[in-house]
């Protein structure tokens, strides 16, 4: 069985952290059940958990479409290029990137209409956007702290307009209360950010950020915490965003859902995460809040950038923009002090390497020790140590092979379950984990995918056994009865009674949209999943005798592999007609 579990992978327990202690001590419990000559203890180590982001300035500095919010998106990545440059290899230049911002601001005129408001391309007030002033008003601020000048006629017009904004009411008829007040919460964030927003004005809007999306409740945490005598609204506003977070696999991350015409704010579950990442560095800095904050924010910078999956960038201007300003506060709050560290990993007593961190730039060191017979149902302690200045990332990770006898679904943040089915007497029956079918039956593979929170690039991977052969209705020989038969009736028992809501194949394009059917495996594949259940299915003829292993179905983001799930396997017998 080794071989198998090499192909498919091992078990993964993991913690993760970060710290600027000298050491740090992760206890590891090692399971009785697993095979010995397979799997490892490691320990990985990083300076920072920010990578790869010139392609995210790379994106905005030939980014060819000129509309007001993307001119001035292309300004302040411009200006915040400097900020993150030692994060970039030497090879990635922004030529004349300080003379961008300036250029921009000269431009804001030409968008601003008679009554002081932004629009995208028509200076008129019947094209002013609201979002887009109140996100103008908060540009002006980010550049004005990277040292540009701010044209001052622009900004007090701008200004006026959000005052009568947050006063009267003057939105778009086709803005909710949520949208409304979510705007509003950008403008607030905005004037607390110049000092113009007095405690009053926080208190009135109090009662209206439970209707805000957790974007705008974001906001208001920046505008709140920026104004003496609001820290109890700050604090208030910090638990209703954790309200709605999950925590796996080493991520944090924040959801909701809304209708779509929050698009008409450009909102995406993406740029909310960046905005709060934002929101609670910065509340962190106070040593009060940190204790509340915890570790949060390095595990939703790791969300952040593995969001981007097999791109460069992340989706948009307003996702690159919220993302790569959130990653600079982050930098600025947890990342300050240049690394300069020599860190060694033992288990116990044993030795298991030793890497040295000069630069942010540096790769990401993996120190590891082959598990040994004697470890076996045994708990013992992962040392890291640590020299020298800098933060340090850590993550202990103890990957095994479980014996046969001791399998079991697993999930790290993906919920998977296999089932399978046959028709026999007109009627589907469920298959025990042991099972026994006749050669020429069909085999009827459910799978069975829950996620607790959004998950991005999702595939599953599930073997066939070898007496099966899956029937590929894309194949013109394919018999479209056989094929159809996959059409879904629950045998009694399924898994599929647990659930009411379950999503099928195909039935959205936040869904699993693509499917391989080859005779080794089945997969299927989705970009981004919503928190939910998903069913997936495919059916099989049992086309050889003989007695098969039936190898557990495998799911895992693919551009973050921690976070998975398997289900259990089993044995498939196929006796002759």
């Amino acid at each position: 069985t080794i071989p198998v579990h090499k192909r498919r992978g091992l078990d993964v327990s993991a913690a993760y952290g970060t710290t600027t202690e000298s050491e740090i001590s992760q206890t590891i419990a090692f399971p009785k059940g697993i095979h010995t000559d397979v799997g490892e203890v490691s320990a990985v180590l990083s300076p920072t958990v920010i990578g790869n982001v010139e392609g995210a300035f790379r994106y905005m500095r030939d980014y060819a479409y000129t509309c007001w919010e993307q001119k001035l998106t292309k300004g302040v990545m411009a200006a915040n290029y400097t900020r993150l440059k030692d994060y970039m290899p030497d090879s990635f230049v922004w030529a004349d990137s300080e003379k961008i911002p300036p250029e921009i601001l000269s431009q804001a005129a030409s968008f601003q209409a008679p009554n002081g408001g932004m629009a995208y391309f028509s200076a008129q007030n019947e094209y002013v956007s609201p979002y887009l002033s109140a996100y103008t008003a908060l540009a002006f601020h980010w550049l004005r702290t990277s040292g540009h000048e701010i044209p001052r006629d622009v900004e007090q017009k701008l200004h006026a307009y959000l005052q009568t904004l947050l006063r009267q009411d003057v939105m778009p008829t086709f803005y909710s209360e949520g949208m409304t007040a979510t705007v509003r919460a950008v403008a607030l964030a905005a004037l607390a950010a110049d000092g113009k927003l007095p405690l009053g004005d926080v208190e009135r809007f109090a009662p209206h950020m439970p209707r805000m999306s957790l974007f705008g409740k974001a906001l208001f945490l920046q505008a709140a915490q920026q104004v003496e005598g609001a820290e109890t609204i700050a604090r208030d506003t910090a638990i209703a965003i954790y309200a709605t977070s999950n925590q796996t696999g080493g991520k944090f991350l924040f959801s909701e859902t809304l209708d779509d015409s929050y698009s008409r704010i450009h909102a995406t579950p993406l740029r909310e995460n960046c905005a709060i990442l934002s929101a609670i560095s910065n509340y962190a800095a106070q040593p009060e809040n940190r204790e509340f904050v915890g570790d949060t924010p390095f595990k939703l910078v790791r969300n952040i950038t593995q969001s981007r999956g097999n791109r460069d960038h992340w989706e948009n201007t307003q996702e690159n923009m919220f993302c790569m300003q959130a990653l600079a506060d982050y930098a600025k709050a947890y990342e300050s002090d240049k690394p300069a560290m020599t860190i060694t990993a033992r288990l116990d007593d044993k030795p298991m390497g030793e890497t040295r961190f000069a630069s942010v730039k540096d790769k990401t060191a993996t120190l590891s020790l082959s598990i040994s017979p004697e470890d076996l149902g045994t708990t013992k302690t992962l040392h890291i140590d640590r020299e020298g200045t800098g933060r340090l990332y850590y993550s202990a990770r103890l990957r095994y092979a479980p014996t046969a006898d001791n399998a079991a679904d697993v999930n790290a943040g993906i919920a998977l379950h296999k089932e399978y089915s046959v028709e026999r007497d007109g009627k589907w029956t469920l298959l025990k984990n042991t099972a026994e079918v006749q050669q020429g039956e069909l085999v009827r593979v459910d799978l069975f995918v829950s996620v607790p929170a959004a998950r991005n690039f999702v595939v599953v991977d599930d073997p066939v056994p070898g007496g099966l052969e899956p029937v590929n209705r894309d194949l013109a020989t394919t018999s479209k009865v056989d094929s159809d038969k996959g059409d879904y009736a629950a045998a009694g028992g399924s898994f599929w009674f647990k659930f009411s809501d379950w999503n099928e194949f195909g039935s959205s394009r936040w869904n699993f949209y693509h499917r391989e059917i080859g005779h080794k495996a089945v997969r299927f594949y989705a970009d981004y999943l919503p928190a939910g259940n998903y069913r997936l299915s495919y059916t099989a003829q049992a086309i050889a005798s003989g007695s098969f292993t039936n190898m557990p179905a495998h799911a895992e983001e693919m551009y973050d592999p921690d976070v998975y799930g398997k289900s259990t396997p089993g044995v498939l017998t196929v006796t002759p007609k």
